[in-house]
């Protein structure tokens, strides 16, 4: 990894603070709160800090052994409570299954771990609430909240060192017929386009698997691994085909993590876990769309509707010239200023 660790931490904690909207803006002041949180950098190259090597991931290789020792003898302590069901899935009582989410509850329950979390479910509060709201629509099981946590630490400019980019983690062979990319948009660093790609995708796992936890693990080595592990496997179960590991260790290890994020967040006092409350009454998806059909700077477009451009990149972070294309494109605004745009451009 070409940082250090410790510089890795600072560079996560260390965010800046934007100033979204002048005295005169024109947006509610709860609108432009949940942007502020939002960071939209540009990673570094592969040699340096990718997604991989974020620092929620890095509980997992480098953390406070003491620390990790003393969660280990407090869930000792507490006699191992059976997890029975984590986000609407249910765990089997099983010494593999309960050792692998044990494993995870230890490790996310260091101070690092805690503080991490708290600021990754907090900074994502506009783009956990629209995922929420359409997990309820889909009627999908609420752990899947959290596995954009677990693919980007819920940011929508990630970029994995395998070339996977945006909160889903789409990679380009796979994001077919989901997702458009082109020399002007890459629409899977869109967190709202990509959440419907990326919740029809795990739709999609579930219809030919028959099981939530085979289709999350699908979402991470493939449909077709896991049906090939399915079929070698004695039982047709996500714990049956990585206790036998037919399928990848990181996969192996991928339902595991997200079903122990799942239950620290379900019952956060029970382990010492102060987590953010999302805000269901803030109005988080309410947005007015412009077709354009010429390149348009982000810059004038801010500039003309009095608007703060960081907020128009973070509304549309798929454009990768910070201009709209030559051919049809709807862009998003903020509610209340589409009328407006289309007055200037008439």
């Amino acid at each position: 990894m070409g940082r250090t660790f410790l510089t890795t931490v600072l560079v996560f904690l260390c965010f800046s603070v934007f100033p979204l909207a002048s005295e005169d803006s024109p947006l509610p002041e709860e609108f432009v709160s949940l942007f502020e949180k939002v960071e939209l950098e540009e990673l570094p190259p592969a040699d340096e800090y990718y997604v991989d090597d974020s620092p929620l991931n890095q509980i997992l290789k480098l953390f406070d052994e003491e620390d990790y020792a003393r969660q280990k003898a407090f869930l000792e302590q507490k006699k191992r409570k059976v997890i029975k069901n984590a986000g609407g899935l249910e765990i089997p009582n099983t010494t593999f299954a309960q050792d692998m989410i044990h494993d995870y509850l230890a490790r996310y329950m260091t101070n690092f771990g805690k503080q991490n979390l708290y600021k990754i479910l907090d900074d994502a509060e506009i783009y956990r609430l629209f995922v929420r709201e359409e997990l309820k629509k889909r009627n999908m099981p609420a752990v899947l909240e959290f596995l954009p946590v677990v693919e980007s630490e819920y940011k929508a400019t990630a970029k994995s060192r395998s070339g996977a980019r945006g909160m889903w983690q789409f990679m380009e062979n796979s994001m077919h017929p989901f997702l458009k990319k082109n020399e002007w948009i890459d629409e899977r660093l869109d967190p709202w386009k990509a959440t419907q790609a990326a919740l029809t995708k795990l739709q999609d796992n579930y219809r030919v698997l028959g099981d939530w936890q085979l289709a999350i693990g699908a979402y991470n080595c493939g449909l077709g691994a896991m049906r090939r592990a399915v079929k070698k496997s004695r039982a047709k179960t996500f714990w049956a085909v990585a206790e036998q590991k037919l399928i990848p260790e990181e996969t192996i290890n991928y339902v595991p993590k997200l079903l122990a994020i799942a239950e620290i967040t379900e019952n956060g006092s029970e382990y010492g876990a102060v987590l953010p409350e999302l805000n269901e009454k803030i109005r988080y998806n309410e947005f007015d769309y412009v077709t354009t059909k010429r390149e348009i700077s982000l810059e004038w477009i801010s500039s003309e509707l009095r608007l703060n451009e960081t907020i128009l990149k973070k509304l549309n972070p798929e454009l990768l010239k910070e201009k709209t294309p030559p051919s049809e494109y709807k862009l998003r605004l903020p509610e209340g200023l589409g009328e407006s745009l289309k007055d200037i451009l008439r």
